[in-house]
């Protein structure tokens, strides 16, 4: 998790010459860590324009999806049985499709259609090589300035990477042991926060619940009458924010979190992507401090893979 930065410059240096593609509407395919890159590319359309983008994490495509559609599917492994279940229903529908891979089966079926694909650096846990799969699905995406992003997020990156002050996400890791954490974000935040959660339960092995502001305030606030006596509070937040976010987020502590602590978390930089990525970043160390702290260590998911076995059987 240290090297973020690093394999975000690389990915940004080996994607130089991707052009964008000339469509309205991807659906970006894919589970767990690849999966997660779709969810940022959608919460990124939504926010700047240019596409609409639909991320899905299921076996197959949407029931909406024709011809028409185009299908850009990220697996770090490349044999996800649910995204190559959606290949090859994309196949059947005639849709145009790629592959954002380092090999297995969905290489070989790209190869075998003539299907265009970006090969990734293999070697890391899908969860670690983020920055290898969004970087060339980001590049492929006429998402409103885009590129522009990119070269501020891997600033930002580069910046609170290796060289960052260790201590915050110590800190931070250090408030959340023992803790339930309750992960919230606004906007394209609450995609983040999502991470935060995927990563305290593979790398922590912790569980941990994620929601959305101001949605959160229409439902799960009325729990926090009875909180888990070990509840703690993430608040992921934009350096600078809209007068009715701040006022919200200022409401809802006040009303739900008066008796639970709070740890805000502040995004860097200027862009969203800038911004979501720093707290990514973030996030992805605090879970492996966390699991220094829980006596785990962060690589191994040894129930995936039973689960894995337990469905060849």
């Amino acid at each position: 998790m240290a090297h973020f930065g690093a394999l975000f410059a690389a990915a940004t240096a080996a994607s130089d010459g991707a052009h964008p593609l000339a469509a309205s509407s991807v659906i970006v395919s894919g589970m767990g860590g690849s999966g997660i890159t779709g969810r940022l590319a959608q919460a990124l359309a939504e926010r700047c324009g240019g596409l609409r983008v639909r991320a899905w994490s299921d076996y197959g495509l949407p029931a909406w999806a024709d011809g028409n559609e185009r299908l850009i599917a990220v697996s770090y492994s490349g044999n996800t049985a649910e995204t190559l279940s959606g290949v090859e229903r994309a196949i059947e529908l005639g849709c145009k499709w790629e592959a954002i891979t380092t090999g297995g089966r969905l290489g070989a079926l790209a190869r075998e259609h003539g299907a265009p694909v970006t090969t990734v650096e293999p070697g890391h846990q899908p969860r670690a090589a983020l920055p290898l799969l969004l970087v060339p699905l980001l590049r492929r995406l006429p998402i409103t300035g885009i590129a522009a992003q990119l070269a501020e997020a891997g600033e930002v990156l580069g910046a609170t990477g290796e060289n960052a002050d260790a201590a915050s996400p110590t800190a931070i890791a250090s408030q959340l042991a023992g803790k339930l954490p309750f992960i919230y974000g606004a906007g394209g935040l609450a995609t983040v926060a999502y991470r935060w959660r995927c990563q305290f339960a593979e790398n922590a092995k912790q569980l941990a619940v994620h929601h959305a502001l101001p949605e959160l305030d229409h439902n799960e606030i009325v729990g926090w009458a009875a909180p888990p006596p070990n509840a703690a509070v993430v608040a992921l937040r934009e350096p600078e924010e809209p007068a009715r976010v701040a006022a919200r987020w200022k409401a809802t502590r006040a009303a739900a979190w008066r008796d639970v602590p709070v740890i805000e978390c502040r995004a860097r930089g200027e862009s969203p992507l800038a911004r979501w990525l720093s707290l990514v970043q973030l996030g992805d160390t605090v879970s492996v401090e966390l699991a220094h702290l829980n006596g785990v260590e962060p690589t191994p998911v040894a129930v995936i893979e039973e689960l894995k076995r337990r469905l060849e059987e």
